[in-house]
């Protein structure tokens, strides 16, 4: 062979061979991007689901939304004696409270309106609750607390079957992924 040829060949072959070696690298380096964005989304994800879950729990449990009323505290600020002699009681309530913070937290917390929620609609909130429950692994626990917490107060009629098969599904998920492929049965 030609020693010309050889030594083209060799020098193309070490362009080649290091134009891959980039390339894996940058590949690599964009896999890795990838993955780092993924488990960013996954977080932003599972934190508004929890967010949208907390708030179906204190639906489920009575507590609706909640507003400051505008109107009500622009009257509070307003002047006129009316509110000054509102103002006054509030003042000397808190004024002769043992517990300032607690007085003054007790005064505020008139001001705020909160939304009622009906039995039916707690109810239903409470199984769409285990229903998510049994569907996400993460929302599993709280799912089933709430359903407990609901019975020491208003249990609710498939409570207990509820609560049964959010248990079945916590042992469940706390098999590890060998022993679920393994046991396919006792997936519930």
């Amino acid at each position: 062979m030609n020693p010309t040829l050889t030594t083209v060949l060799v020098t193309a072959l070490g362009v080649v061979t290091a134009a891959t070696v980039t390339a894996l690298f940058q590949f690599a380096a964009k896999v890795r991007e990838e993955r780092r964005l993924l488990r960013v989304a996954l977080v932003e994800a599972d934190t508004k689901a929890a967010g949208a879950f907390g708030d179906l729990i204190g639906r489920s449990h009575g507590r609706g939304s909640s507003e400051l009323n505008e109107a009500l505290v622009q009257a509070l600020l307003a002047d006129g004696v009316l509110v000054d002699a509102i103002r006054q009681v509030y003042a000397d309530h808190i004024q002769a409270a043992p517990d300032k913070i607690k007085a003054v937290n007790h005064v505020l917390g008139q001001l705020p309106i909160t939304h009622p929620v009906g039995a039916d609609d707690m109810d239903a909130t409470l199984r769409v609750l285990a229903a998510l429950g049994l569907k996400h692994e993460v929302l599993t626990r709280a799912a089933r607390g709430a359903i407990e917490g609901r019975a020491r107060w208003k249990p609710l009629p498939d409570g207990p079957e509820l609560v049964k098969a959010l248990q079945n599904q916590e042992k469940w998920n706390r098999m590890g992924r060998l022993a679920r492929l393994l046991q396919p049965w006792r997936r519930p």
